[in-house]
């Protein structure tokens, strides 16, 4: 029984020990780059060394931790079938056109023609509609995603004012999230009231309620199938903008901006090559490269760390361009892009951010001395967001004012 104990401290301490050293790592990197001069790496400025520095990326590295553990849950028949999903999706992609030309795998969806919608509470409801996007015809692994019923509704809580149309923001959350806790993670609430905006969030597929079991095959965004990645992100990106014409035709919003944060980020970022009468876009802690990020969260197990490495090569590098939002040109107008990054992000590395705000042209970009967690929280960063919305017109402006 002692020595029971003695390990399951050790497991708990043994991942907090490592996310203390992480950040103070990080604090003497910063130091020691002031100390000699250096403002930037790899195009982020480097930040002022502090406790809360430290902090910020321990948090993001506590939090990194289980990733290899998921990518170890995939069995080897599991990886078997991966690899040979890419092989066929490279053929597959490369025949219908979309190596050479990503904007082609995405057709424009029309408005849900029936919404059902139902009150939770005062001032927040449940609105329900059907996805309607299919794969391709024997697109690879898309027998295996239309199989998963739970994934073909669409839920959207949504945050509205009494009264006539108003301003209207989509918020689109991140990895494992996707439920209720969503309008307090994602700090809308006060956005709503204090700017008077109406907002929605949407649940991106296989999370949430649209979740369909543990299993790797059953993932997006998946370390292991490559194919869910793609399927995932192109049925994200048409059922966002299913609900921004509904929000337009059915709403008669005036206008409707996109916030995403870190998932949510890489589907805007990707919806804005499709769509560009947006009031603003607001990508937060993004990621520029899925494929990268997928490669990097490697197993536990030397054996399966073989398997993953030959799964996540340039075939994956090569389909995950078809949903790549660094594929073409963002289609928003320059003045109403914006980008928020933790420099010290452990989870989706801020070169990432530098890599889109260069795709970007250099638009409006907020560096906090945070990390994937932490720079989406606090004063500063509620200010700064309500800022950018106020002065993208996202704000309700009642008669007389």
């Amino acid at each position: 029984m002692r020595l029971a104990g003695w390990l399951g401290l050790a497991a708990v301490a043994t991942p907090v020990l490592a996310a203390g050293v992480t950040g103070a790592r990080e604090v003497v990197r910063a130091d020691t780059a002031r100390r000699r001069g250096v403002a930037t790496r790899d195009g982020v400025p480097v930040p002022e060394p502090s406790f809360g520095l430290g902090v910020a990326a321990g948090i993001d590295a506590l939090l990194a931790a289980p990733m290899p553990l998921l990518s170890s849950l995939g069995s080897a028949e599991d990886y078997a079938l991966a690899s040979a999903e890419l092989d066929a999706a490279v053929d597959y992609y490369g025949e219908a056109g979309w190596l050479d030309d990503p904007q082609r795998r995405h057709r424009r969806p029309g408005a849900p023609e029936h919404v059902r919608i139902q009150t939770l509470a005062p001032g927040l409801e449940l609105a329900h509609f059907d996805s309607g996007w299919r794969p391709e015809p024997g697109e690879p692994g898309g027998q295996r995603w239309q199989s998963l019923r739970a994934n073909e509704r669409v839920p959207v809580r949504l945050l509205r004012h009494p009264g006539g149309p108003r301003p209207w923001l989509i918020a689109v959350h991140g990895q494992g999230m996707g439920r209720g806790s969503d309008v307090k993670m994602l700090r809308v609430r006060r956005l709503h009231e204090e700017l008077g905006v109406n907002v929605a969030l949407p649940v991106l597929p296989l999370h949430g309620p649209r979740a369909c079991g543990l299993s790797p095959a059953h993932q997006f965004a998946s370390n292991i199938f490559a194919t869910n990645n793609v399927l995932g992100l192109t049925q994200s990106v048409w059922d966002v903008r299913r609900l921004l014409q509904w929000l337009r035709d059915d709403q008669r919003a005036p206008a409707v901006g996109l916030l995403g944060v870190s998932l949510g980020s890489y589907v805007i970022n990707l919806l804005s090559t499709l769509e560009g009468e947006l009031a603003c876009l607001l990508a937060v802690v993004p990621t520029s490269d899925l494929a990268a990020s997928m490669r990097d969260a490697a197993p536990v197990t030397r054996a399966k760390r073989r398997l993953h490495r030959r799964v996540h090569d340039d075939r994956s590098t090569l389909v995950h361009r078809v949903v790549s939002p660094l594929a073409g040109p963002c289609l928003v107008p320059h003045p109403r892009r914006h980008i928020v990054a933790g420099q010290v992000d452990r989870i989706a590395p801020p070169h990432g951010a530098a890599e889109l705000w260069r795709h970007w042209d250099e638009p409006s970009i907020a560096w906090c001395p945070r990390g994937h967690v932490t720079a989406w929280r606090g004063p500063a960063y509620d200010q700064h967001v309500a800022a950018v919305l106020a002065s993208s017109g996202l704000q309700h402006q009642s008669r007389g004012t």
